[in-house]
C-alpha cells in the first residue's frame, strides 16, 4: 500500500471527500437564505471543519492536529468560491507534469509523486485546469490549436513513446484495463449509463445520480439568459427529468457563436467529441467545468456545484482504484466493484493503452470462454485499428476470401499478430465467503471447461469474418486461429483455492499431441504464466504456494511465476509489518512440513539448516495432535485396512510420510473418486491421476492421510485457528507443555528468529533451484505497491530478483548473504490490472528507473538494466507467439 505524505492526502482529501461533497450539495438544494456574504463565510468554515475531521478519520493519530489545521485553513481561505481559483492545482500540475510541444506529461522525476497523486485525484483534472488557464491567459486563441493539443494528449499523460524501443506487455487482464475514466463516463455520459442501477440503494448510485443531475445542469449552462439564479428551484423542480442527457447535436450547434476559448465554446467542442466519439471528451468535460470555474462572472453557488461534482468524481473514482491490503480486498471490493460490472469495455480505449508504440505486443489474459470468434474479431478490429492500419477492400461483397495479401494486405496481418491470449481458470468464488464455510473447488465445473476450451481451439465455424479476411475460406494464407490462444493461468485470490485444484488440467491440457483440425501445421503447446505468492497469511504459506504450483504443474524453462512475491520480500520485514499471523490448523502444519523438508535438504550445506530442523521437528510434533487428517471422518470410522481390522487414529507419523501425503496433492481426487479403486487407463486419468496406485494402497500411510484430508475437507470440518508471533526459542519451549484437545478454538505458536533466517536462506535457494529451471517471474510493481506490504516501489523485489548491479549477487554480498544463488533470475515487468492501480507499461519502467536512482543506482546503470528488461520481454513474446496467419506458398510467416 502506498504511503504518501501529509500535503498528498490532504490534497486527496479536499478533492475527493465524500463528507464534503454532501455538504455541498446540502448548500445547493438549500434555497438561500440571509446576507450571501455570511453564507460563503459558513460554509467555508464548515469545509475545513469536515477536512480536517476526515483527513484525520481516515489517518488516525498518524499527524499532528496543529499541521492538519494550518493546511486546511490554507486551503479553506476566505476566497474559496467567491474567486475563481482553487487551491493547490497550478502548484501540483507545476511540480509534476511538463509541456512539451503540445504534450502534457508527467516529469519523469517525479513519476513516484505522480503514482501517489493518481491514486487520490484523477490527473485529468491537472491538466484541464491548466489547459483552463492557457485559454483564460492567451485569448483569443485559435480553436485549432485548442483541439489539436486536447486531442494530442496521451493516455494517463505518459511521456511520447520512442518508436524504435518497443515494449511487450506479458501480464495484463483484459477486464482489469478499463481506466477510471471509462468506467464514470460510461456511466454519466450514455443515456443508458445508470440502467444497472435501477432499483439499487446504494451510496454508489446516490453518489452517480448526484453526478448526473448536476452535470445536465452544468452543460445547460449556467450562463443562459433567463435562467433562475437559485441552483435549488432547478434541482428541486419536480416537472424536471433528473438524469435526461442533453442532445449532443443540439448542445454543439447551440454554442457555435460562443467566442473561441470561452466555457461555452469548450462546452461546444465536448459535444462535438461526444458525437464523433473522441478518446479524449473526459479531457475536453473536464476542461469545461474548469473553464467555468474560472470564469470570473460565475456566481459562486454555481462555483460550488462544480467543486461538488469533481469531489464526488474522485470520491468515486478512489473506490475504482485499488488502495488497501490484499487479494481478497481486491477481488470483493475493486475488480467486481457495482460500477466496473454495470459498465461495457470499450475494447479500443484498452488497446490504446495496452499498445501506445507500432513495435509494441502484449498477452492479455481473460477467461478461456473469452476466446471466441465473435469477442477476437473485436479486439482484432480494435488492434488495427491502434496500429493504423486499412484491410483492401474486397473485390466485391462479402468477397474478403478473394483478397489477396499484397500491397497493404501484409502490414494489415502483421498488426493482427501484436497480441496473444492467456486463458486463466479463476479461483475466486464470485462472492464474498459465507460465514464458517471455507472454499470448495467445482471440478466438475472446471473440467468441463477445460473440455470446452479444447473443444472450441478446434472448432472451425464462426472464423471465416471480414476482419480476418474470410480466414479459412481465403486460399492466399492459412489461418489458424487457436494459435492466438498461447498461455494458462490461475488467477484470482489464491487466499480461496489452492493450486492443487487445477493442476491436474493444466497438465492435461498442455500434454501436447492433441487431434487439431486438419491442413493446421504444427506448433508449440501452451506455456505456463501461474499467478502465486501474490497475497499470504505467512511467509512459508506463500513460498509453499510458489513450490506447490512449480512442481504440481510441473513447470519448465520458459514458464512464468505470476508476481512470486512470497520468493522476494524478506520474511522478517513482512512479519515485523504484518504483527499476529493467522492460518487454519491445516495450512500451518503443511507450512511446518514443507519447511521441513528443506531443512533437511540444506542441512548438509547450510548449519543454520542443521540449527532450526530440531526446532522444526517439535513444532510439528506439538501441532500434530490436534489435526483431523489422521483419522476418518465420523462416518468412516469403520474404514478397514488390508488385515479387515478398523483403522485406528494414527498418533505418531513422522514428517517424512507427512511430506509424501503432501506430495501427493498434485493428483485430481475428483478424478480418483471415479476410478473406484481402479487404475488409470484413458490419457486424461494418467495425466490428472498418476499416483493412482499409491493412492489406493489402504495400508500406505501417506495416501491414508492423502484419503482422510479429503474426506474431511468434503466435509466441511472445522479446525482451530493457529495464532503465530515472533519470539525467541524460549517463547517457543513454553508452549511444548500444551496438550492436544479437539474442541479448542484457537492454538498459539512461535517463529524464532532463527526460522525467519532460514525462511530468507531459503527464498534464496528457490530463486536459484527455479533459475536453473528455466523459470520467469512477471514482476508488477505498482500492482504489488498496491495490494502488498510494500510501501513504495524501492521496497520491490526486483531489485533482489534482478538487480541492476549484481555484485550485490556475489557470496555474502546483500542479495546472496548465504552463498546459495548462482546469479539473477529473470524477470518480465508489467502492468497487471492498470485501469484498477493506475499506470502504464512505460510508467512502471520509470517507476522503476526512479527507485534504482533512489537506492543509490546511478541513472546510466539503471536505464541499461531497464532496457535489457525490456528487450526481454519482447523476446518472450515472440518465443511463445506462433504466426496466426501463414503464407500459403511457402509457409513463411509475414
Amino acid at each position: 500500500m502506498l504511503n504518501r505524505s501529509l500535503t498528498e492526502n490532504a490534497t486527496g482529501g479536499f478533492y475527493g471527500s465524500e463528507r464534503l461533497a454532501v455538504r455541498l450539495w446540502t448548500e445547493l438544494v438549500t434555497p438561500q437564505q440571509g446576507i450571501a456574504q455570511d453564507r460563503w463565510h459558513g460554509l467555508q468554515n464548515d469545509c475545513y471543519q469536515l477536512l480536517v475531521d476526515t483527513l484525520d478519520t481516515r489517518y488516525p493519530g498518524r499527524y499532528r492536529l496543529n499541521d492538519v489545521r494550518r493546511l486546511m485553513d490554507r486551503m479553506c481561505d476566505a476566497r474559496l468560491f467567491v474567486g475563481p481559483e482553487l487551491p493547490w492545482l497550478d502548484g501540483l500540475f507545476g511540480q509534476l507534469m511538463l509541456r512539451n510541444g503540445d504534450m502534457i506529461c508527467y516529469r519523469e522525476a517525479e513519476v513516484q509523486a505522480y503514482a501517489r497523486l493518481a491514486a487520490e485525484v484523477d490527473p485529468t483534472l491537472l491538466v484541464a485546469w491548466h489547459l483552463s488557464g492557457w485559454l483564460r491567459e492567451s485569448s483569443p486563441t485559435q480553436g485549432r490549436d485548442i483541439c489539436r493539443v486536447v486531442s494530442a494528449q496521451a493516455p494517463f499523460f505518459a511521456p511520447p513513446p520512442n518508436l524504435a524501443l518497443p515494449h511487450a506487455e506479458g501480464h495484463v487482464h483484459l477486464g482489469g484495463i478499463a481506466a477510471d475514466s471509462l468506467v464514470l463516463g460510461d456511466c454519466l455520459l450514455k443515456p443508458e449509463g445508470l440502467s444497472w442501477a435501477r432499483n439499487k440503494q446504494s451510496d454508489w448510485v446516490t453518489q452517480l445520480k448526484r453526478m448526473r443531475q448536476l452535470l445536465i445542469l452544468l452543460l445547460e449552462s449556467p450562463h443562459r439568459e433567463g435562467w433562475p439564479v437559485e441552483i435549488s428551484a432547478l434541482i428541486n423542480d419536480p416537472m424536471a427529468n433528473q438524469e435526461r442527457l442533453p442532445d449532443w447535436t443540439l448542445l454543439a450547434a447551440s454554442q457555435t457563436s460562443a467566442p473561441v476559448g470561452s466555457p461555452l465554446w469548450v462546452c461546444s467542442q465536448f459535444a462535438q467529441a461526444m458525437i464523433r466519439g473522441c478518446a479524449n471528451r473526459w479531457l475536453w468535460l473536464q476542461l469545461y467545468l474548469c473553464s467555468l470555474y474560472r470564469d470570473a462572472q460565475l456566481v459562486p453557488q454555481w462555483r460550488v456545484a462544480v467543486l461538488c461534482w469533481l469531489q464526488t468524481l474522485n470520491d468515486l473514482r478512489r473506490r475504482l482504484i485499488m488502495d488497501g491490503q490484499g487479494l481478497t480486498r481486491f477481488v470483493e471490493h475493486y475488480f467486481q466493484a457495482p460500477l466496473r460490472r454495470g459498465v461495457r469495455p470499450d475494447l479500443h480505449e484498452n488497446v490504446r493503452r495496452l499498445l501506445v508504440a507500432k513495435g509494441d505486443v502484449a498477452e492479455v489474459k481473460a477467461m478461456p470462454g473469452a476466446f471466441s470468434p465473435k469477442a477476437v474479431a473485436k479486439l482484432s478490429a480494435a488492434v488495427v485499428r491502434q496500429s493504423k492500419q486499412h484491410g483492401a477492400m474486397p473485390p466485391y461483397i462479402f468477397g474478403e476470401h478473394e483478397v489477396s495479401i499484397e500491397g497493404a494486405t501484409g502490414p494489415y496481418l502483421q498488426s493482427l499478430e501484436r497480441w496473444q491470449f492467456c486463458g486463466h481458470f479463476s479461483r475466486s468464488q464470485g462472492q464474498k465467503r459465507a460465514f464458517g464455510k471455507e472454499p470448495r473447488a467445482d471440478l466438475e465445473k472446471h473440467w468441463k471447461i477445460a473440455d470446452e476450451l479444447l473443444a472450441s481451439l478446434s472448432r472451425q465455424s464462426g472464423w471465416n469474418q471480414p476482419e480476418f479476411l474470410g480466414g479459412r475460406l481465403n486460399q492466399n494464407f492459412r489461418f489458424q486461429p487457436a494459435r492466438w490462444f498461447r498461455g494458462l493461468d490461475v488467477a484470482g485470490d489464491e487466499n480461496d483455492l489452492r493450486i492443487e485444484w487445477f493442476a491436474p488440467m493444466l497438465r492435461w491440457l498442455r500434454r501436447g499431441f492433441v487431434s487439431r483440425p486438419d491442413g493446421e501445421h504444427a506448433s508449440s503447446g501452451f506455456h505456463l504464466s501461474i499467478h502465486a505468492g501474490e497475497d499470504y497469511a505467512h511467509p512459508l504459506s506463500g513460498m509453499r504456494h510458489v513450490d506447490e504450483t512449480v512442481r504440481f504443474c510441473e513447470m519448465r524453462d520458459g514458464d512464468r511465476l505470476g508476481h512470486a512475491l512470497a520468493l522476494g520480500i524478506e520474511p522478517a520485514q513482512w512479519v515485523e509489518r504484518q504483527g499476529e499471523m493467522m492460518l487454519p490448523l491445516d495450512e500451518h502444519l503443511d507450512n511446518l512440513v514443507w519447511l521441513w523438508h528443506y531443512a533437511t535438504t540444506l542441512s548438509g550445506r547450510l548449519p543454520l539448516a542443521q540449527q532450526v530442523l530440531p526446532i522444526i521437528e517439535r513444532r510439528i510434533a506439538r501441532i500434530f495432535p490436534f489435526t483431523l487428517w489422521l483419522e476418518p471422518p465420523e462416518l468412516d470410522r469403520n474404514y478397514q485396512v488390508d488385515d479387515g481390522k478398523p483403522r485406528a487414529r494414527l498418533e505418531s507419523v513422522p514428517p517424512s510420510e507427512l511430506y509424501r501425503a503432501w506430495c501427493l496433492r498434485r493428483n485430481c481426487h475428483h478424478l480418483w473418486q471415479k476410478l473406484h479403486d481402479d487404475e488409470p487407463r484413458s490419457e486424461r486419468e494418467l495425466c490428472a491421476v498418476p499416483d493412482a496406485v499409491m493412492i489406493n494402497r489402504l495400508s500406505d500411510t501417506a495416501a491414508c492421510i492423502y484419503r482422510y484430508r479429503h474426506q474431511h475437507l468434503a466435509a466441511s470440518s472445522k479446525l482451530p485457528l493457529v495464532v503465530i508471533r515472533v519470539g525467541n526459542e524460549w517463547d517457543g519451549q513454553a508452549l511444548y507443555g500444551e496438550h492436544a484437545n479437539p474442541v479448542r478454538e484457537i492454538i498459539d505458536d512461535v517463529d524464532t528468529v532463527p526460522e525467519l533466517e532460514f525462511m530468507h536462506a531459503l527464498q534464496d535457494y528457490l530463486l536459484d533451484q527455479y533459475d536453473q529451471m528455466g523459470l520467469i517471474i512477471e514482476t508488477n510493481p505498482t500492482s504489488n505497491v498496491y495490494i502488498a506490504r510494500l510501501e513504495s516501489h524501492s521496497e520491490h523485489p526486483i531489485f533482489r530478483w534482478s538487480p541492476p548491479d549484481e555484485s550485490v549477487l556475489e557470496t555474502g554480498g546483500r542479495y546472496n548473504k548465504f552463498g546459495l544463488r548462482r546469479g539473477a533470475i529473470r524477470v518480465l515487468v508489467n502492468t497487471d490490472d492498470p485501469g484498477i492501480m493506475p499506470t502504464t507499461l512505460r510508467t512502471e519502467f520509470s517507476l522503476l528507473r526512479e527507485a534504482a536512482i533512489a537506492l543509490g543506482v546511478a541513472r546510466t546503470v539503471a536505464e541499461e538494466w531497464l532496457d535489457k528488461l525490456r528487450r526481454y520481454g519482447v523476446e518472450q513474446f515472440h518465443r511463445n507467439h506462433v504466426a496466426v496467419f501463414e503464407r500459403e506458398s511457402d509457409d513463411i510467416d509475414f
